[in-house]
């Protein structure tokens, strides 16, 4: 528990960058990207991708899905892997049925039967099966090209499996070596930085849930300096956060004032923080 707690009156640490549910906050970016995501899986196109730079909140994003498609368990059958990165298909596809809750084999041709005859069941059960794959970019390509092969698993007027993948910017390069993979992605999204208003409102949200007001844990004074030093990058943002309080803690300061936001840029300086003078 962050030593700083009772210090600010908070009954969690707000910043945290652990995957929590309860303090995801849907900014506009969040929400056109959840939309987007969500039409494409409803109308059953097949492959999704949803690019955006580290710690601009793909994770938030899958979560809120999940949290969504996980209430409706008669309409949807969902599988996140938050790590995709297995070396082979055998051990890619054993891991994606667990995931869906079914038994796995040791035989490739007997994982991808099983597979199929899961997504079949879904299919004449009138459920939508989803495969969410967090950290696409570390997918092998021995795996890309069975991503590939399975959203080719269709009937004529829909895909069997609908297939989000959440992946930094530069698993771009892999599918241009995949043009096969790439011509079957049927949608896709980025996720660009915040705005300040966004980021504001985000770290306003998660205060309010840790039983805090931000504004009056950070003078209004930091306010741009701290955008400007995270770039409108959620985890950033969350990290500078968290360690601007432990220095206001440190000092026995009421609030986080630029000499604690400057203590904690200097750091993190090894992140590439750096406060730019307000005009």
């Amino acid at each position: 528990m962050s030593l700083y707690l009772d210090h600010f009156g908070l009954r969690a640490s707000p910043f945290s960058t652990s995957p929590d549910p309860e303090f995801a906050y849907q900014t506009q970016e969040h929400q056109l990207a959840v939309t987007k995501v969500a039409y494409s899986v409803d109308e059953q196109r097949g492959l999704f991708l949803l690019t955006g730079p580290i710690g601009s909140g793909k994770t938030t994003v899958a979560e809120l899905l999940v949290s969504t498609w996980e209430e409706h368990p008669d309409r949807y059958a969902v599988a996140h892997l938050t790590d995709p990165s297995a070396a082979t298909p055998a051990a890619f596809l054993r891991v994606v049925l667990a995931s869906f809750g079914q038994a796995t084999a040791r035989n490739l041709q007997d994982l991808k039967d099983a597979l199929r005859l899961f997504l079949v069941e879904c299919y004449q059960s009138r459920k939508i099966a989803v495969l969410l794959l967090d950290e696409a970019q570390t997918i092998s390509r021995a795996n890309l090209d069975l991503l590939q092969m399975l959203s080719n698993e269709a009937t004529a007027k829909a895909k069997l499996l609908q297939i989000v993948l959440f992946a930094q910017d530069n698993f771009q390069n892999k599918l241009t070596q995949k043009p096969a993979l790439r011509s079957r992605i049927t949608g896709g999204a980025h996720l660009d930085p915040l705005t300040i208003e966004d980021s504001l409102e985000m770290l306003r949200f998660r205060a309010s849930v840790a039983g805090g007001d931000f504004d009056a844990m950070f003078l209004p004074e930091v306010h741009k300096p701290l955008y400007n030093a995270a770039a409108g990058i959620p985890r950033e943002l969350c990290v500078l956060c968290d360690a601007a309080l432990v220095n206001a803690f440190a000092l026995r300061r009421p609030a986080v004032d630029m000499a604690c936001l400057a203590a904690a840029a200097d750091d993190l300086r090894f992140k590439g923080f750096r406060l730019q003078p307000v005009e």
